[in-house]
């Protein structure tokens, strides 16, 4: 209970306008991240930045390294089956794709990929009524 306050209290400080007070628990996070394999860390990142859209936040995800990146992939899947967290889980992607991380080439065996084609076929067929009309109708 006091490691969740403690990171609580660190997520918090990340938004600091104090820049050395970013940088140092910037530092504080990815020397956990890297000492730390498993994905209760990722996943609270994910949620924080899903919940305030933190810069800093974003930039600690966006330079996550193996074996994070299938913690990561792996949590914005989990963020695609809800509807509320679709949009800023696709910005993350979209963020991290753009920086092209060395682990780039596993986002298409990650089962995020079916799940995005899925969501956006259902989006993209929602901009034309008539071709439900005529397939359901």
């Amino acid at each position: 209970m006091a490691q969740q306050a403690n990171i609580g209290e660190l997520l918090s400080m990340l938004d600091s306008p104090v820049l050395s007070v970013r940088d140092d628990v910037t530092a504080v996070f990815k020397e956990n991240l890297s000492s730390d394999r498993g994905p209760m860390l990722v996943n609270t990142l994910v949620d924080y930045y899903l919940e305030t859209n933190s810069q800093p936040v974003l930039h600690i995800l966006t330079t996550l390294q193996e074996p994070h990146d299938k913690h990561l992939l792996d949590k914005m899947n989990d963020c695609m089956g809800r509807a509320a967290s679709r949009l800023p889980a696709l910005s993350l992607l979209g963020h991290v794709i753009r920086l092209q991380p060395p682990w780039k080439h596993k986002l298409s065996q990650a089962p995020l990929l079916p799940s995005l084609l899925k969501c956006l076929k259902v989006q993209f067929l929602g901009l034309f009524p008539i071709y439900k009309i005529r397939k359901y109708g």
